[in-house]
């Protein structure tokens, strides 16, 4: 009898040491930075990439998703409802072709969409890049530039007003406004340019990174942010034009940095790129050889002049998204 009672001893204080440890593994986020990729031609992966090699130098682990992880609640939120992870990155890219709507079984659905709202409304920071980025956010969107099938034909004078992203598909949206672009300089899409922004002192982020009144950054598609009445929007910095270009949207209990120019694209980086886009892509988009050697040309003759206080805008914008998120 005493020989049974010693041995269930034993096993009860195995189990008894196990259990906790067990139970801290089940609570354990193991990435802390999302990163969604929808795949070539339609997302940035420079984007990405960039983003990534942030979240290493602060320490943060991240992850690549596709669209099968936004469409899953569990992936944003463990069963007692408590968030899996801080900060969701959204590139830039041509977000027309990211719903299932538009690609038929594959895309993000309404579900998705529900999931990137209840992930901020929670507490969590996103941080959405380029006119693609931000449109999905927004209640509407004016493209100041024709379409692709109209720039195939030369149509170079169209523009667009549609709805946001995230209302035209399931009719729900995060902030009251316009993204309006791309920049006059821009113009036709995919032109690429270094602009000028003029930094708010006041701004959290702006102080972090301490970066001085003036930083160029660079821009493609990216629009102007165009508040409605009552929208609130911590501005990050304007264009030339005067217009918000970078902000932080407040929404429930996180936030969204709409981020227009590209400050995480810099150096050898970001000249592989603007070569990218001014090769194959702007084919796609219509533009003759003729336009794409003059725009090479220009890349050519205008390197990056900025990339040390653009770099540490970027990090200091996922710095403010990851710090927030933990509040």
């Amino acid at each position: 009898m005493r020989r049974h009672v010693l041995v269930f001893l034993i096993l009860f204080g195995i189990s008894f040491q196990i259990q906790p440890c067990t139970s801290q593994a089940q609570s354990v986020v193991t990435e802390e930075v999302i990163l969604f990729y929808p795949g070539e031609l339609v997302g940035n992966l420079q984007d990405i990439e960039s983003y990534t090699e942030i979240a290493q130098e602060f320490g943060l682990s991240s992850k690549r998703v596709d669209y099968k992880f936004i469409n899953k609640r569990e992936s944003f939120f463990d069963n007692n409802g408590k968030r899996k992870f801080k900060v969701l990155i959204l590139p830039g890219g041509e977000p027309v072709f990211w719903f299932k709507r538009a690609l038929g079984d594959e895309g993000i659905d309404c579900e998705g969409v529900k999931n990137i709202l209840k992930f901020i409304e929670s507490g969590g920071s996103v941080i959405a890049i380029c006119h693609c980025g931000s449109s999905l956010f927004s209640t509407e969107v004016e493209w100041l530039g024709p379409g692709i099938r109209e720039a195939q034909q030369g149509m170079w004078r169209r523009t667009h007003r549609y709805q946001g992203h995230f209302r035209e598909h399931c009719g729900i949206y995060a902030f009251k406004g316009i993204i309006r672009g791309p920049q006059e300089t821009n113009r036709p899409y995919p032109k690429t340019r270094f602009l000028p922004i003029k930094t708010n002192s006041e701004n959290v982020i702006v102080r972090e990174a301490n970066l001085p009144p003036v930083i160029y950054q660079l821009v493609s598609g990216g629009g102007s942010i165009i508040v409605d009445k009552n929208q609130s929007l911590d501005i990050v910095g304007w264009y030339p034009n005067g217009t918000a270009a970078i902000g932080i949207v407040p929404y429930g209990m996180g936030s969204i940095i709409l981020s227009n120019p590209h400050p995480n694209l810099t150096g050898e980086r970001v000249k592989r790129w603007r070569y990218s886009m001014a090769g194959d892509y702007a084919k796609r988009w219509g533009w003759t050889e003729e336009m794409i050697k003059e725009e090479r040309e220009l890349i050519q003759a205008t390197p990056d002049p900025d990339p040390k206080n653009a770099w540490a805008l970027a990090k200091a914008m996922l710095s403010y998204a990851y710090k927030k998120a933990l509040k």
